[in-house]
């Protein structure tokens, strides 16, 4: 047998937003318009622009990003259009941020309203608002977080850190700290010009420090990070550079982990242990979740074993069981409660049947199995029927949430024997986790569900879970780049397959 299990996309937006936020500049001044080309692995993979204006007693910044990457054999382009404004003394009116992936268009629209924010979701036509507290302490506007740098440099200050809002990462504050400034000449648009360089740490990517070249104003020049295996770069131009043609990188391939040896019939195995390292720096800790046990061995390593012959393991993992919907677990939604109850017609109470049947009914609704499709949320992907592994584990997590059944999402990693040209390969993968009991006198367990895998295979030992993404709240940034410092990074050992 040779299942094949759609794969996660490296660079749903989710993560390729919390990247770009990480290294995006907000340097641009009021009246100014700013171009940059953005490089991933040193090759030309899209532009942004950047403007800054004044208007009617409204300051307005705005960003348009657009990126074009290969995954496999796919070309996919993600248009990321954002905006905040403000007054002239540096109080939010509003910030939006609105992502195009694949054809899947999403808005996230916030509004200040006295001491309240009302927050407004739109996804393929559908919208719903909710009221949301302010972000806790004190941060900076763009506009403000921008002077105050410029100030800070002109101060000749050691460090400069600064918290601010940014549309692309909803309600919270990033924490940007600046320090090791020293002036250097660097080309700029084939002319030496003058830069302060500086190391940034973005609260995004704490372990992954980048470089930045900036203007004596605190405009950004250059920016560098290298975050997994993946080099990410931003470079100012003109308009006419920033447009010109471009190859886009193939960016999935390159971080599939290659084990240490083949696992022969990998998807009859049920029971298999690995040793998970990281090629360089430490390893966080890894979940005990479902049918994995996780066994710290040093700091650069954790032995995993998966086996499907045993009941789900203890878990003291967060998040906390919840059958609540989400912007993401749109268990709330009509057309999730309607396919939600389709597939359980004539089912019995048993909860262990009903998360099965779910997941088998999912397995089929989503007739378009491919990775042109972004990191969409339930309700869409239950009305378009497409998607990777990210859809199949959502809309599977929403339809156990509708069905009053705890559920949740686990990035990680599954062996294929072949997959987007890849060959005896560990590709980044995102499965489902419901919260139900083995027996009628056991205590419920988070057990593993996996949407991708036909009716005859619900599960493989060959599954090794990195992390449980948090997908509760409005940010959708996040439940992704957790990843970002693995990826490219790891290395496994095969220790036993049986």
């Amino acid at each position: 047998m040779h299942a094949r299990p759609t794969l996660a996309a490296l660079l749903a937006p989710a993560f390729l937003i919390a990247l770009l936020t990480a290294l995006l500049p907000g340097s641009a001044r009021a009246g100014e318009q700013r171009w940059y080309v953005l490089e991933m692995q040193d090759q030309r993979a899209g532009w942004l622009a950047e403007n800054r204006s004044a208007t009617d007693g409204t300051i307005t910044s705005e960003s348009r990003t657009n990126l074009t990457i290969r995954r496999g054999d796919t070309t996919i382009t993600l248009d990321i259009t954002s905006t905040f404004s403000e007054t002239p003394e540096n109080s939010p009116r509003s910030m939006t941020a609105t992502t195009n992936f694949g054809g899947s268009e999403s808005t996230d629209e916030y509004i200040w309203n006295d001491e309240e924010i009302a927050w407004t979701s739109t996804q393929s036509g559908r919208s719903s608002t909710q009221t949301l507290s302010p972000p806790e302490g004190r941060w900076l506007t763009p506009a403000a977080a921008a002077d105050y740098l410029a100030a800070r440099l002109k101060a000749k200050a050691d460090t400069i850190t600064t918290r601010t809002l940014d549309p692309l990462n909803g309600l919270d504050p990033v924490t940007t700290t600046r320090s090791d400034f020293k002036t250097v000449t660097i080309e700029v648009l084939g002319r030496s010009v003058e830069a302060i360089r500086c190391t940034a740490v973005s609260s995004l990517q704490p372990d992954s420090p980048g470089t930045e070249y900036l203007d004596e104003k605190g405009r950004l020049l250059r920016s560098e990070m290298q975050i997994g295996g993946i080099t990410l770069t931003i470079l100012a131009a003109d308009e006419q550079l920033a447009h010109a043609d471009l190859d886009p990188p193939e960016l999935m391939r390159a971080v599939f982990v290659t084990p240490d040896r083949p696992i022969d019939d990998p998807y009859r195995r049920s029971r298999a242990t690995f040793t998970v390292s990281a090629t360089g720096g430490t390893l966080p800790d890894l979940p005990t979740t479902g049918t994995q046990h996780a066994e710290r061995l040093d700091a650069s390593s954790v032995r995993i074993t998966r086996d499907l012959t045993t009941p789900p393991a203890a878990d003291t993992a967060a998040p906390q069981p919840t059958t609540a919907p989400s912007a993401m677990l749109t268990a709330d939604d009509p057309r999730v409660a309607e396919l939600t109850q389709t597939a359980l017609t004539a089912a019995p109470d048993d909860p262990r049947d009903r998360a099965e049947r779910l997941r088998r009914f999912v397995h089929r609704h989503i007739r378009t199995k491919d990775l042109s499709v972004g990191f969409a949320s339930a309700a869409e992907t239950a009305r378009t029927r497409e998607g990777d592994c990210t859809e199949h584990a959502v809309l599977l997590a929403a339809m156990c949430r509708a069905d009053g059944i705890p559920a949740r999402v686990v990035s990680g990693l599954i062996y294929a024997d072949r997959f987007a040209g890849g060959k005896d390969i560990f590709g980044y993968h995102m499965w489902t986790q419901a919260y139900i009991s083995a027996g009628p006198n056991s205590d419920p367990r988070w057990t593993d569900l996996d949407a991708t895998l036909p009716d005859s295979l619900p599960m493989t030992a060959t599954h090794i879970a990195l992390g449980l993404p948090d997908l509760e709240g409005d940010n959708r940034v996040n439940a992704l780049v957790q990843l970002a410092p693995l990826m490219g990074r790891l290395a496994i050992t095969v220790e036993s397959v049986e």
